[in-house]
Protein backbone atom coordinates (compact mmCIF):
# COMPACT_ATOMS: atom_id res chain seq x y z
CA UNK A 1 0.00 0.00 0.00
CA UNK A 2 1.37 3.43 -0.97
CA UNK A 3 1.82 6.03 1.72
CA UNK A 4 -0.45 9.07 1.66
CA UNK A 5 0.83 12.45 0.45
CA UNK A 6 1.41 13.74 3.98
CA UNK A 7 3.75 10.83 4.68
CA UNK A 8 5.81 11.04 1.55
CA UNK A 9 9.55 11.28 2.04
CA UNK A 10 10.88 14.58 0.72
CA UNK A 11 14.13 14.03 -1.17
CA UNK A 12 16.36 16.72 -2.67
CA UNK A 13 18.91 15.48 -5.22
CA UNK A 14 22.08 17.57 -5.50
CA UNK A 15 24.38 17.13 -8.50
CA UNK A 16 27.31 19.16 -9.78
CA UNK A 17 25.69 19.92 -13.14
CA UNK A 18 23.42 18.42 -15.77
CA UNK A 19 26.13 17.96 -18.39
CA UNK A 20 26.29 14.70 -20.35
CA UNK A 21 27.89 12.10 -18.10
CA UNK A 22 27.17 8.80 -16.42
CA UNK A 23 26.61 10.17 -12.90
CA UNK A 24 24.39 12.98 -14.16
CA UNK A 25 22.38 10.61 -16.36
CA UNK A 26 21.97 8.32 -13.35
CA UNK A 27 20.39 11.17 -11.34
CA UNK A 28 17.97 12.04 -14.15
CA UNK A 29 17.00 8.37 -14.50
CA UNK A 30 16.20 8.05 -10.79
CA UNK A 31 14.14 11.25 -10.78
CA UNK A 32 12.17 10.01 -13.77
CA UNK A 33 11.30 6.65 -12.18
CA UNK A 34 11.17 6.82 -8.38
CA UNK A 35 7.60 6.37 -7.10
CA UNK A 36 6.11 9.85 -6.57
CA UNK A 37 3.30 8.38 -4.47
CA UNK A 38 5.91 7.63 -1.81
CA UNK A 39 8.42 10.43 -2.45
CA UNK A 40 8.38 14.16 -3.10
CA UNK A 41 11.31 14.78 -5.44
CA UNK A 42 13.28 17.94 -6.07
CA UNK A 43 16.61 18.67 -7.79
CA UNK A 44 19.28 21.34 -7.61
CA UNK A 45 22.52 21.53 -9.57
CA UNK A 46 25.52 23.61 -8.60
CA UNK A 47 26.71 24.79 -12.02
CA UNK A 48 24.58 26.04 -14.89
CA UNK A 49 25.22 23.29 -17.45
CA UNK A 50 21.84 21.93 -18.53
CA UNK A 51 22.47 19.55 -21.43
CA UNK A 52 20.46 16.78 -19.74
CA UNK A 53 17.64 19.00 -18.51
CA UNK A 54 15.35 18.20 -21.49
CA UNK A 55 15.51 14.51 -20.50
CA UNK A 56 14.17 15.27 -17.01
CA UNK A 57 10.41 14.91 -16.52
CA UNK A 58 9.87 17.97 -14.35
CA UNK A 59 6.16 17.27 -14.02
CA UNK A 60 7.16 14.65 -11.44
CA UNK A 61 9.04 17.15 -9.27
CA UNK A 62 7.56 18.95 -6.29
CA UNK A 63 9.26 22.17 -7.44
CA UNK A 64 11.11 23.09 -10.64
CA UNK A 65 14.75 21.99 -10.86
CA UNK A 66 16.99 24.95 -10.04
CA UNK A 67 20.63 25.98 -10.29
CA UNK A 68 22.60 27.41 -7.36
CA UNK A 69 24.97 29.18 -9.80
CA UNK A 70 27.93 28.45 -7.56
CA UNK A 71 30.64 31.06 -8.19
CA UNK A 72 33.41 29.63 -6.00
CA UNK A 73 34.30 26.37 -4.29
CA UNK A 74 32.36 27.34 -1.19
CA UNK A 75 29.84 29.99 -2.18
CA UNK A 76 28.16 31.44 0.91
CA UNK A 77 25.25 32.95 -1.02
CA UNK A 78 24.59 29.64 -2.78
CA UNK A 79 24.62 27.83 0.58
CA UNK A 80 22.09 30.31 1.94
CA UNK A 81 19.80 29.79 -1.06
CA UNK A 82 20.10 26.03 -0.60
CA UNK A 83 19.26 26.31 3.12
CA UNK A 84 16.21 28.46 2.36
CA UNK A 85 14.95 25.91 -0.16
CA UNK A 86 15.47 22.98 2.23
CA UNK A 87 13.59 24.83 4.96
CA UNK A 88 10.74 25.89 2.66
CA UNK A 89 10.28 22.40 1.19
CA UNK A 90 10.82 20.63 4.55
CA UNK A 91 13.32 18.26 2.95
CA UNK A 92 13.89 14.99 4.82
CA UNK A 93 16.81 13.54 2.84
CA UNK A 94 19.55 15.03 0.68
CA UNK A 95 20.87 12.66 -1.98
CA UNK A 96 24.28 13.99 -3.08
CA UNK A 97 26.16 12.71 -6.12
CA UNK A 98 29.98 12.69 -5.79
CA UNK A 99 32.31 14.93 -3.78
CA UNK A 100 31.41 18.53 -4.52
CA UNK A 101 27.64 18.24 -3.94
CA UNK A 102 28.44 16.41 -0.68
CA UNK A 103 30.34 19.49 0.53
CA UNK A 104 27.21 21.56 0.04
CA UNK A 105 24.99 18.87 1.54
CA UNK A 106 27.03 18.79 4.75
CA UNK A 107 27.89 22.50 5.04
CA UNK A 108 24.26 23.56 4.65
CA UNK A 109 23.10 21.73 7.77
CA UNK A 110 24.24 24.37 10.34
CA UNK A 111 22.34 27.02 8.35
CA UNK A 112 18.96 25.31 8.65
CA UNK A 113 16.24 26.56 10.96
CA UNK A 114 15.12 24.44 13.92
CA UNK A 115 13.78 21.07 12.78
CA UNK A 116 11.84 18.32 14.49
CA UNK A 117 14.04 15.74 12.73
CA UNK A 118 17.66 16.21 11.61
CA UNK A 119 18.31 16.42 7.87
CA UNK A 120 19.61 13.07 6.59
CA UNK A 121 22.39 12.98 3.98
CA UNK A 122 23.00 10.16 1.51
CA UNK A 123 26.08 10.16 -0.73
CA UNK A 124 26.16 8.26 -4.04
CA UNK A 125 29.78 7.86 -5.16
CA UNK A 126 30.46 7.17 -8.83
CA UNK A 127 34.26 7.38 -8.81
CA UNK A 128 37.07 4.91 -8.25
CA UNK A 129 40.72 5.92 -8.15
CA UNK A 130 42.57 8.79 -6.58
CA UNK A 131 43.60 10.62 -9.78
CA UNK A 132 45.76 13.76 -9.57
CA UNK A 133 47.32 15.15 -6.41
CA UNK A 134 44.64 17.84 -6.35
CA UNK A 135 41.90 15.19 -6.51
CA UNK A 136 43.59 13.17 -3.77
CA UNK A 137 43.80 16.23 -1.54
CA UNK A 138 40.15 17.07 -2.17
CA UNK A 139 39.12 13.53 -1.29
CA UNK A 140 40.99 13.46 2.02
CA UNK A 141 39.54 16.87 2.93
CA UNK A 142 36.09 15.47 2.13
CA UNK A 143 36.55 12.20 4.01
CA UNK A 144 35.03 13.46 7.32
CA UNK A 145 31.90 14.34 5.35
CA UNK A 146 31.67 10.74 4.17
CA UNK A 147 31.99 9.55 7.76
CA UNK A 148 29.15 11.89 8.79
CA UNK A 149 26.69 10.67 6.11
CA UNK A 150 23.73 8.59 7.17
CA UNK A 151 24.30 6.31 4.17
CA UNK A 152 26.90 5.81 1.44
CA UNK A 153 26.00 4.15 -1.86
CA UNK A 154 28.56 2.57 -4.17
CA UNK A 155 27.71 1.55 -7.73
CA UNK A 156 29.71 -1.70 -7.77
CA UNK A 157 31.44 -4.13 -5.41
CA UNK A 158 34.95 -3.43 -6.73
CA UNK A 159 34.43 0.23 -5.90
CA UNK A 160 33.29 -0.54 -2.36
CA UNK A 161 36.34 -2.75 -1.76
CA UNK A 162 38.64 -0.01 -3.08
CA UNK A 163 37.26 2.71 -0.80
CA UNK A 164 36.81 0.54 2.27
CA UNK A 165 40.55 -0.16 2.17
CA UNK A 166 41.04 3.60 2.32
CA UNK A 167 38.69 4.05 5.29
CA UNK A 168 36.21 6.15 3.34
CA UNK A 169 33.14 4.79 5.12
CA UNK A 170 32.62 4.35 8.86
CA UNK A 171 28.87 4.09 8.78
CA UNK A 172 26.28 2.33 6.66
CA UNK A 173 27.24 1.61 3.10
CA UNK A 174 25.60 -0.36 0.32
CA UNK A 175 26.17 -1.37 -3.30
CA UNK A 176 23.39 -0.52 -5.74
CA UNK A 177 24.53 -1.36 -9.24
CA UNK A 178 23.58 1.01 -12.03
CA UNK A 179 20.58 -0.23 -13.98
CA UNK A 180 18.99 0.52 -17.34
CA UNK A 181 15.65 0.11 -19.11
CA UNK A 182 16.22 -3.24 -20.81
CA UNK A 183 13.04 -2.94 -22.86
CA UNK A 184 14.06 0.41 -24.31
CA UNK A 185 17.59 -0.83 -25.01
CA UNK A 186 16.57 -3.83 -27.07
CA UNK A 187 17.61 -4.68 -30.62
CA UNK A 188 14.08 -6.03 -31.14
CA UNK A 189 13.03 -2.45 -31.92
CA UNK A 190 14.93 -2.59 -35.22
CA UNK A 191 14.37 -4.76 -38.28
CA UNK A 192 17.19 -6.48 -40.19
CA UNK A 193 16.50 -4.02 -43.02
CA UNK A 194 17.02 -1.02 -40.70
CA UNK A 195 20.26 -2.46 -39.38
CA UNK A 196 21.50 -3.25 -42.90
CA UNK A 197 20.66 0.28 -44.01
CA UNK A 198 22.55 1.78 -41.06
CA UNK A 199 25.62 -0.25 -41.97
CA UNK A 200 25.29 0.89 -45.60
CA UNK A 201 25.00 4.56 -44.61
CA UNK A 202 28.14 4.25 -42.48
CA UNK A 203 30.04 2.45 -45.28
CA UNK A 204 30.33 -0.99 -43.69
CA UNK A 205 30.47 -3.93 -46.09
CA UNK A 206 28.69 -7.19 -45.18
CA UNK A 207 32.03 -8.88 -44.50
CA UNK A 208 33.30 -6.07 -42.24
CA UNK A 209 33.50 -6.66 -38.51
CA UNK A 210 32.36 -3.34 -37.03
CA UNK A 211 33.52 -2.33 -33.56
CA UNK A 212 31.76 0.56 -31.85
CA UNK A 213 32.70 2.80 -28.97
CA UNK A 214 30.13 5.13 -27.41
CA UNK A 215 31.79 7.68 -25.14
CA UNK A 216 32.38 11.42 -24.97
CA UNK A 217 35.64 12.22 -26.73
CA UNK A 218 37.70 13.05 -23.66
CA UNK A 219 41.30 12.02 -22.83
CA UNK A 220 40.43 9.45 -20.14
CA UNK A 221 38.24 7.53 -22.62
CA UNK A 222 41.45 6.67 -24.53
CA UNK A 223 39.94 6.45 -28.02
CA UNK A 224 43.49 6.64 -29.36
CA UNK A 225 44.24 3.22 -27.87
CA UNK A 226 41.41 1.73 -29.90
CA UNK A 227 42.67 3.42 -33.07
CA UNK A 228 46.09 1.82 -32.54
CA UNK A 229 44.53 -1.60 -31.94
CA UNK A 230 42.41 -1.30 -35.09
CA UNK A 231 45.53 -0.36 -37.08
CA UNK A 232 47.24 -3.51 -35.78
CA UNK A 233 44.26 -5.68 -36.77
CA UNK A 234 44.14 -4.14 -40.25
CA UNK A 235 47.86 -4.81 -40.64
CA UNK A 236 47.09 -8.49 -39.93
CA UNK A 237 44.53 -8.47 -42.74
CA UNK A 238 41.45 -8.59 -40.52
CA UNK A 239 38.40 -6.79 -42.01
CA UNK A 240 37.70 -4.55 -39.04
CA UNK A 241 36.09 -1.11 -39.02
CA UNK A 242 35.49 1.28 -36.15
CA UNK A 243 32.57 3.59 -35.43
CA UNK A 244 33.26 6.25 -32.80
CA UNK A 245 29.82 7.26 -31.54
CA UNK A 246 29.89 10.67 -29.92
CA UNK A 247 31.72 13.97 -29.92
CA UNK A 248 33.87 16.00 -27.59
CA UNK A 249 37.04 18.04 -27.07
CA UNK A 250 39.38 15.31 -28.35
CA UNK A 251 37.77 15.14 -31.80
CA UNK A 252 40.37 17.22 -33.66
CA UNK A 253 43.24 15.24 -32.17
CA UNK A 254 41.56 11.92 -33.01
CA UNK A 255 40.86 13.02 -36.57
CA UNK A 256 44.53 13.90 -36.96
CA UNK A 257 45.53 10.47 -35.59
CA UNK A 258 43.12 8.77 -38.01
CA UNK A 259 44.76 10.59 -40.92
CA UNK A 260 48.30 9.86 -39.76
CA UNK A 261 47.42 6.14 -39.39
CA UNK A 262 45.82 5.94 -42.86
CA UNK A 263 42.53 4.87 -41.28
CA UNK A 264 40.18 7.36 -42.96
CA UNK A 265 38.40 4.59 -44.89
CA UNK A 266 38.19 2.44 -41.76
CA UNK A 267 37.16 4.77 -38.92
CA UNK A 268 34.02 6.90 -38.74
CA UNK A 269 33.22 9.52 -36.09
CA UNK A 270 29.44 9.79 -36.07
CA UNK A 271 29.21 12.90 -33.88
CA UNK A 272 26.68 13.31 -31.09
CA UNK A 273 23.50 11.23 -31.43
CA UNK A 274 20.47 11.79 -29.24
CA UNK A 275 19.48 8.14 -29.74
CA UNK A 276 22.37 5.72 -30.17
CA UNK A 277 20.36 2.49 -30.21
CA UNK A 278 20.19 1.82 -33.96
CA UNK A 279 23.87 2.61 -34.43
CA UNK A 280 24.85 0.22 -31.64
CA UNK A 281 22.44 -2.42 -32.96
CA UNK A 282 24.27 -2.24 -36.32
CA UNK A 283 27.77 -2.98 -34.96
CA UNK A 284 29.18 -6.43 -34.25
CA UNK A 285 30.75 -5.63 -30.89
CA UNK A 286 31.35 -2.71 -28.57
CA UNK A 287 34.46 -1.57 -26.74
CA UNK A 288 35.22 0.65 -23.75
CA UNK A 289 38.94 1.28 -23.37
CA UNK A 290 39.07 3.97 -20.68
CA UNK A 291 42.14 4.49 -18.51
CA UNK A 292 40.18 6.02 -15.60
CA UNK A 293 36.80 7.28 -14.32
CA UNK A 294 34.83 4.24 -15.61
CA UNK A 295 33.40 2.88 -12.34
CA UNK A 296 30.34 0.99 -13.59
CA UNK A 297 29.68 1.95 -17.18
CA UNK A 298 26.07 2.69 -18.11
CA UNK A 299 27.15 2.80 -21.76
CA UNK A 300 28.37 -0.79 -21.43
CA UNK A 301 25.06 -1.88 -19.91
CA UNK A 302 23.15 -0.26 -22.77
CA UNK A 303 25.31 -1.97 -25.38
CA UNK A 304 25.00 -5.33 -23.61
CA UNK A 305 21.22 -4.96 -23.44
CA UNK A 306 21.28 -4.37 -27.20
CA UNK A 307 22.94 -7.77 -27.54
CA UNK A 308 26.53 -6.72 -28.08
CA UNK A 309 29.56 -8.46 -26.57
CA UNK A 310 31.92 -6.08 -24.80
CA UNK A 311 35.68 -5.67 -24.85
CA UNK A 312 36.52 -3.55 -21.80
CA UNK A 313 39.58 -2.30 -19.95
CA UNK A 314 39.65 -4.04 -16.59
CA UNK A 315 39.05 -1.04 -14.34
CA UNK A 316 36.27 -0.16 -11.91
CA UNK A 317 33.41 -2.64 -12.08
CA UNK A 318 34.15 -4.00 -15.57
CA UNK A 319 34.80 -7.47 -14.13
CA UNK A 320 31.29 -7.42 -12.64
CA UNK A 321 29.85 -6.73 -16.09
CA UNK A 322 32.01 -8.82 -18.41
CA UNK A 323 32.67 -12.53 -17.94
CA UNK A 324 35.59 -13.35 -20.26
CA UNK A 325 34.61 -15.81 -22.94
CA UNK A 326 30.96 -15.67 -21.86
CA UNK A 327 29.80 -12.19 -22.87
CA UNK A 328 33.02 -10.45 -23.91
CA UNK A 329 36.65 -9.97 -22.92
CA UNK A 330 38.71 -7.85 -20.54
CA UNK A 331 42.22 -6.44 -21.01
CA UNK A 332 44.63 -4.38 -18.89
CA UNK A 333 43.97 -0.66 -19.39
CA UNK A 334 46.49 0.95 -21.73
CA UNK A 335 47.84 -2.36 -23.09
CA UNK A 336 47.35 -1.90 -26.86
CA UNK A 337 48.61 -5.38 -27.74
CA UNK A 338 46.23 -7.01 -25.25
CA UNK A 339 43.35 -4.90 -26.57
CA UNK A 340 44.10 -5.95 -30.16
CA UNK A 341 44.37 -9.59 -29.05
CA UNK A 342 41.00 -9.43 -27.27
CA UNK A 343 39.33 -7.92 -30.33
CA UNK A 344 40.91 -10.52 -32.61
CA UNK A 345 39.82 -13.33 -30.29
CA UNK A 346 36.27 -12.02 -30.42
CA UNK A 347 36.32 -11.63 -34.20
CA UNK A 348 37.72 -15.10 -34.82
CA UNK A 349 35.68 -16.97 -32.21
CA UNK A 350 32.59 -17.38 -34.37
CA UNK A 351 30.63 -16.79 -31.18
CA UNK A 352 29.87 -13.07 -31.47
CA UNK A 353 26.11 -13.50 -31.50
CA UNK A 354 26.13 -16.04 -28.67
CA UNK A 355 28.28 -13.76 -26.52
CA UNK A 356 25.97 -10.86 -27.32
CA UNK A 357 22.92 -12.85 -26.28
CA UNK A 358 24.65 -13.76 -23.01
CA UNK A 359 25.42 -10.07 -22.47
CA UNK A 360 21.75 -9.15 -22.76
CA UNK A 361 20.70 -11.95 -20.39
CA UNK A 362 23.15 -10.73 -17.75
CA UNK A 363 21.83 -7.16 -17.88
CA UNK A 364 18.20 -8.29 -17.78
CA UNK A 365 18.85 -10.52 -14.78
CA UNK A 366 21.19 -8.33 -12.74
CA UNK A 367 21.15 -4.70 -13.88
CA UNK A 368 17.59 -3.73 -14.76
CA UNK A 369 16.18 -0.26 -14.17
CA UNK A 370 13.33 -1.64 -12.06
CA UNK A 371 15.70 -3.46 -9.73
CA UNK A 372 17.92 -0.40 -9.27
CA UNK A 373 15.00 1.96 -8.60
CA UNK A 374 13.45 -0.40 -6.05
CA UNK A 375 16.73 -0.59 -4.14
CA UNK A 376 17.01 3.21 -4.04
CA UNK A 377 13.42 3.54 -2.86
CA UNK A 378 13.97 1.03 -0.06
CA UNK A 379 17.21 2.72 0.95
CA UNK A 380 15.64 6.20 1.08
CA UNK A 381 12.71 4.94 3.16
CA UNK A 382 15.09 3.28 5.61
CA UNK A 383 17.25 6.40 5.90
CA UNK A 384 14.23 8.66 6.46
CA UNK A 385 12.74 6.37 9.14
CA UNK A 386 15.06 3.50 10.11
CA UNK A 387 13.19 0.28 10.72
CA UNK A 388 9.82 1.82 9.78
CA UNK A 389 9.76 1.27 5.99
CA UNK A 390 6.24 1.58 4.63
CA UNK A 391 4.79 1.05 1.20
CA UNK A 392 7.68 -1.19 0.18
Amino acid sequence: MATCAAQRVRVLFIVNSLQFGGAEKHVVTLLNHIDIERFELTLCYLKNDTQLLPQLDQSRLQAPAFCLNVASKIDGAALRRLADFIDAQKIDVLLCTNNYPLWYGMLVRPLLRARTQPLKVVEVLHTTGLGSFKQQLQLWITRPFYWACQHLVYVCENQRRFWRKRALSRWRDQVIHNGIDVEYFSAAHFSPEQIAHQRFVYRAEPEDFVIGICAVLRPEKAHGDLLQAVAQLRARGLPVKLWIIGDGPERARLEAQIGESSLRSVVLITGFQSDVRLTIAAVDAMAIVSHAVETFSIAALEAMALGKPMVMSDIGGASEQVEPGVNGYLFPAGDIAALAAALARLMQSGQTQALGQAARVKVCQQFSLQGMVQQYENMLLDVAAPGQRSGA
